[in-house]
């Protein structure tokens, strides 16, 4: 029996499970670093709420998204894809940062 036919007499399910297993490990590392990212932008914003820092710094945005639309390119992603999903991060991460910021507000009109 050749590969070939080994390769046509397994399921989909067979043939694609080590990519997909791949694809699981890639998908958690993912979540792992969104979820370190998250932890830096909230020591970000204690240091804007400690120093009364706007927690919009829309130059700073422009400036990420040229340099994601940069390197997507370099690594062969659409631009604009790369965009709308960080997009979304900055998105979840302004409302993140902003909440952690009132919340500090709040309790130094308190003390």
């Amino acid at each position: 029996m050749t590969r070939h036919q080994q390769i046509s007499r397994a399921t989909p399910s067979t043939i694609l499970q080590p990519m997909r297993d791949q694809l699981d490990r890639i998908n958690t590392h993912l979540v792992d670093l969104l979820g370190e990212r998250m932890s830096v932008c909230m020591e970000i914003a204690e240091l804007k709420a400690a120093h009364d820092i706007p927690m919009m710094q829309p130059k700073r945005i422009v400036q990420v998204m040229d340099q994601l639309a940069s390197h997507a390119s370099k690594v062969g992603l659409r631009p604009d894809y790369v965009q709308s999903v960080f997009k979304l991060i900055i998105e979840e991460t302004c409302n993140q940062e902003e909440r952690l910021i009132q919340q500090r507000l709040g309790q130094g009109q308190r003390s």
